[in-house]
């Protein structure tokens, strides 16, 4: 029993030793500067050329690290010791050719806190400073698409040289990439063109090949480095320019290198106003029906304004606001209902192939889908079927007119409906504060209403306090009161075994069109889902109610007419959107030989009466 407590001790006593020889190793060979820092820097501080080097534990010009902290393998704070001089440095990587520093000068300790702690230098670090920017000496160019890509027409300024802004129209800025070149050092560089303005000393003629060092944002700042290729001395080699997301069609450049002179594209010591350009011009080789040409508004798209005429469809969508893009597509061949088109960025270098398969237009909507991208010319390749997309489950998108024309609504009467939803039907009074007091009605009873009731059915009026009382002869006793919705029907079709309803409406703030799913469940009731926005999503059904299945509120309606409200029930599925609407004013014709064919009916209930009355 003796030796198993002896052994147990014994072992207990190496592994103590081993934990804390451990930690001494941690101590003295815990700070390893990371391989991704390591190398020589070029920077400009305090207007002085500057290399630096970093090895696996020291910095020149701060010593030895002793501790270090890490934060998402990008932002590192390292305390360095020389000479009892201590320096907190936080490093940020931003590409694998740029980091960006701050730090505290030389800061002294006594002798019986030696080494001090890392909170006790980098306490005083000033998170606010000027950042100062490391460009590698020897870089790696990286892919440009990131920092920019297009071809753009620019005007320029700069405040150290000349007033006012040259715009000369020959200055490009050229940014294009070649999609699987071999030689991945085309994808790698961008040129500027850089015109003289006449009467504008300070302005010249030069062209500027940089190669792109990586970009990053901070904030909605998007900056990014390069490298002139063509440059040799340090100080003109390196630049940095930055591009607002709320305002992107400026640019900030530096003309020094350093990075913490753009503030933003206002203030810059050389600014680039630049205006996008098509790179190509393709020939159509088709057209569309003329049904399609007019001003639509594309629903699978951020609501994008889309104008088509005989062979061109110009798509300009608005991914933030202040900002926009444009694409255009060219009609080069069609079959069917397939069409291939020619797509051209308006900001992008290159043409790519992508193939629309339409749905003839209906009533104020035409579907669509569109193909994979691709950058083959060939029909047969691109518009084949297996280039669109084969989900289990899927539906066309939509185009609606911009200035939709009202038709006869696929579901008519007079409903009392339930509601359930995030965003249901509320009270409300459109227009604002009426000009003089209604008068005070007694209601009895007060239900929600849905009504189509005008005389052509194109118009929804949902009330979600409507006064049900009537009087003595049965009329209506509110008749001042006004419906709190009014929205237009403009289409409706079937898909998917589900029925589709299309609705406008001016006075709504988040979006004019929504989008219902509709379905008659017995012989006076019917069921109805609203949209939260212009399209109707995948999984949305007559019963859906919240955002999950992209539904705002679900509509239990029961029809209700009364004597009095002339007001017929109609539903139509939509399983024929193209048929006619029906013509609500009958017409006869009085010519002769109508008068012929009618004469024996018109004078039949009269030979009837005068037979009757001799017989008696």
């Amino acid at each position: 029993m003796e030796s198993f407590w002896k052994k147990l001790i014994f072992c207990w006593t190496i592994i103590q030793g081993g934990i804390i020889i451990a930690g001494l190793i941690e101590l003295s060979f815990g700070c390893d500067i990371p391989t991704k820092i390591r190398g020589a820097w070029y920077s400009r501080e305090n207007n002085i050329d500057t290399v630096t080097r970093f090895d696996a534990s020291t910095m020149s010009g701060r010593g030895r690290c002793i501790y270090k902290k890490e934060e998402y393998l990008v932002n590192y704070t390292f305390l360095f010791e020389q000479d009892n001089c201590y320096h907190c440095v936080r490093i940020m990587v931003r590409t694998i050719n740029i980091l960006e520093k701050i730090e505290t000068g030389c800061i002294n300790f006594p002798n019986q806190i030696r080494p001090p702690k890392m909170e006790q230098v980098c306490g005083s670090l000033n998170p606010s400073q000027n950042l100062i920017t490391f460009f590698a000496e020897t870089f790696s160019p990286v892919n440009c698409r990131p920092s920019l890509e297009g071809v753009w027409h620019f005007a320029y300024q700069n405040r150290f040289r000349f007033t006012g802004e040259c715009n000369h129209p020959d200055a490009y800025i050229q940014s294009c990439q070649t999609p699987g070149t071999q030689f991945l050092i085309t994808n790698q560089k961008f040129n500027i063109t850089y015109r003289a303005c006449e009467g504008m000393t300070g302005t010249f003629d030069g062209s500027v090949e940089y190669s792109c060092l990586g970009a990053w944002f901070v904030g909605k700042n998007l900056f990014f480095a390069v490298a002139n290729t063509k440059e040799s001395r340090r100080d003109e080699k390196y630049r940095c320019f930055l591009r607002n997301r709320d305002d992107d069609l400026f640019i900030a450049a530096s003309i020094t290198a350093e990075c913490n002179t753009l503030k933003g594209t206002e203030s810059a010591p050389e600014r680039l106003r630049i205006t996008p350009v098509k790179a190509e011009v393709v020939t159509p080789g088709c057209k569309f029906p003329e049904s399609y040409s007019g001003e639509w508004v594309n629903t699978a798209n951020l609501d994008a304004d889309v104008i088509i005429n005989s062979t061109h469809i110009v798509e300009t969508w608005y991914p933030d606001e202040g900002r926009w893009r444009k694409t255009t597509y060219v009609c080069r061949e069609t079959r069917g209902s397939r069409y291939l088109m020619a797509r051209l960025t308006v900001d992008g270098c290159q043409k790519d192939f992508i193939c629309f398969d339409f749905v003839p237009k209906h009533q104020n909507i035409i579907r669509f889908r569109k193909s994979l991208a691709m950058i083959k010319d060939d029909f047969s390749t691109v518009c084949s079927w297996v280039q669109f997309p084969n989900r289990n489950e899927w539906k066309y998108d939509l185009l609606l007119a911009k200035y939709p024309v009202p038709i006869r609504c696929p579901v008519a009467g007079k409903f009392n409906f339930t509601q359930r939803g995030e965003a249901p039907f509320e009270t409300r009074i459109l227009g604002g504060v009426t000009q003089s007091p209604r008068p005070g009605v007694y209601c009895k009873t007060n239900i929600s209403d849905l009504s189509v009731c005008d005389k052509d059915q194109k118009e929804i009026r949902v009330d979600e306090n409507y006064c049900l009382s009537v009087d003595y002869l049965g009329r209506p006793v509110d008749i001042y009161s006004d419906p709190d919705y009014k929205m237009k029907c403009i289409g409706f079709w079937k898909e998917n075994l589900k029925s589709y309803l299309i609705t406008y409406d001016e006075l709504d703030a988040f979006s004019r069109y929504r989008c219902w799913v509709y379905q008659r469940s017995d012989l006076t009731r019917v069921l109805m889902s609203l949209s939260v926005g212009p399209f109707c999503d995948l999984n949305q059904d007559v019963d859906s109610w919240n955002h999950t299945q992209g539904a705002a509120v679900a509509l239990v309606m029961e029809e209700y007419e009364r004597e009095r409200d002339q007001c017929p029930m109609y539903f139509d599925d939509g399983s024929d959107p193209y048929k006619p609407e029906e013509s609500r004013i009958q017409i006869f014709s009085f010519d002769e030989s109508s008068q012929l064919s009618f004469t024996p009916y018109l004078f039949l209930p009269v030979f009837i009466l005068i037979f009757s009355v001799n017989y008696n």
